[in-house]
């Protein structure tokens, strides 16, 4: 089965924090990137910065393509970002209208120092993130 493809944002502050949106789903919590997938006719890096915008309430400018996982149905598009305007808190998106006590999304800043002590999905890219850290 293939799936929507998706575009990712990896967005670092100057505390050496990455942006994450900790989820809870049918009674597993985890850790995410802020994404989602890509709209017909939009390009991987517009939907980055739309999904951002919708998850999270912040404007990014879209930089380079870090990392792309293809396989097992999944076509994702990591790009690294940089913080443009708005307060982060989890945005108008459906994210917002899905939650509820059993299915919540929060976006926190995590040190990259502590992206072990996460169930961090997919935790091939803690090393991408500390890579973009240095």
């Amino acid at each position: 089965m293939t799936r929507r493809p998706r575009s990712v944002a990896i967005l670092l502050n100057d505390h050496s924090e990455v942006l994450l949106m900790l989820r809870r789903k049918a009674g597993r919590e985890y850790a995410t990137l802020p994404g989602g997938g890509i709209d017909p006719g939009e390009t991987p890096a517009e939907a980055c910065a739309r999904e951002v915008l919708e998850e999270v309430n912040l404007v990014v400018t879209v930089g380079p393509l870090v990392y792309r996982h293809q396989g097992m149905g999944n076509d994702e598009h990591y790009f690294h970002v940089t913080y443009v305007s708005g307060e982060m808190r989890l945005g108008d998106g459906p994210e917002a209208i899905r939650s509820s006590e059993e299915n919540w999304y929060s976006p926190q800043w995590i040190s990259v120092d502590r992206l072990e002590e996460v169930n961090f999905v997919p935790p091939e890219l803690r090393d991408v993130v500390r890579g973009l850290a240095r």
